[in-house]
């Protein structure tokens, strides 16, 4: 029983919530609003799949929140200047992914924390976000993008069909391509993947490359969704995409979680964000929920693993 709840505890969590908010509303379960909350959960869902690889590897970016910004002032800037919107999707993805390979090569060159790079990285392009855009949201959004965050597919929100191509694609990856095998090497003994011949500070550099460039295709969703490209866009978001990852198994040591854990833990944040709102718990309170959730996976975590130690050294 004990095996069973430590594997499908994301599961349990989401299925109890649900539960809950569903006594608690009549409104929950209906379809319309099931399909707001993938909706809301999808750019979350996107900015995941990324935060998966970077954190199994041992990593973290803190910098994903602010991605989402730059991304839409970006896209909106070129779009508003007589760019094509395929053109302008194209090069800020380009762009994003630039600086996201910057901050890996920062990390391994420096040989420093990912939290202190990428928090300082995450400062410069909400900075950037702001300068380009004047501190102002830019508008004139046209269709092609409004599309991307506000579309339908025979029924179904196009936010929530972009998250699930990339959660299953990324999840194949991670599970089954000798990358993933890499991810997983990297997180569990660095020293180890290094005398196995693995490339990982190569590795590494992309992981976070790889980041940015879901991150900006979150952020062009986002710019959608709300048809303007705001600077302050997906400020906090980082916070809300850790807690999503921790929730679904991701140990934040690193080597261990799945995509899928992951994608369950953005489901639940999204849950639970809807059934507290609809239960009319203020904005305020909610962020305490969801800190005192973030602390208590991480516990949950740290436990797991130090009855995993103890069991090796009895052995």
């Amino acid at each position: 029983m004990k095996q069973i709840l430590k594997k499908f505890s994301t599961l349990i969590i989401l299925v109890v919530l649900v539960v809950i908010f569903s006594v608690a509303s009549p409104n929950f379960l209906r379809i319309n609003n099931i399909l707001n909350v993938l909706r809301q959960v999808a750019v979350i869902g996107i900015l995941s799949a990324g935060m998966t690889y970077v954190i199994i590897s041992g990593g973290m970016d803190l910098t994903v929140g602010a991605y989402l910004g730059l991304s839409g002032v970006a896209v909106a800037q070129m779009i508003s200047g007589g760019m094509v919107a395929p053109l302008a999707i194209i090069l800020t993805m380009l762009i994003m992914t630039v600086i996201g390979v910057i901050t890996g090569a920062l990390i391994v060159g420096l040989d420093v924390s990912a939290i202190v790079i990428t928090l300082g990285m995450m400062t410069v392009v909400r900075g950037l976000a702001y300068i380009f855009s004047g501190g102002l949201p830019v508008y004139d959004i046209p269709d092609a993008i409004v599309f991307l965050g506000q579309g339908y597919v025979a029924g179904i929100p196009v936010p929530v069909i972009i998250m699930l191509i990339i959660v299953v694609l990324a999840g194949l990856i991670l599970k089954y391509s000798y990358f993933g095998r890499y991810i997983y090497a990297i997180g569990g003994n660095v020293e180890a993947a290094k005398l196995a011949g693995v490339s990982v500070n190569k590795i590494v550099i992309s992981l976070y490359g790889i980041s940015a460039f879901l991150a900006s295709i979150a952020g062009i969703v986002l710019t959608g969704r709300i048809s303007s490209g705001a600077p302050a866009s997906g400020t906090g978001t980082e916070m809300d995409v850790v807690t999503a990852a921790v929730i679904g198994g991701i140990s934040v040591n690193g080597g261990k979680g799945s995509m899928l854990g992951a994608f369950l833990g953005a489901v639940i944040i999204g849950v639970l964000s809807n059934g507290l709102t609809i239960m009319n718990i203020g904005e305020y309170y909610q962020q305490v929920v969801k800190g005192l959730v973030l602390i208590l996976a991480v516990a949950f975590d740290v436990l797991a693993n130090k009855e995993k130690v103890k069991k090796v050294k009895e052995a």
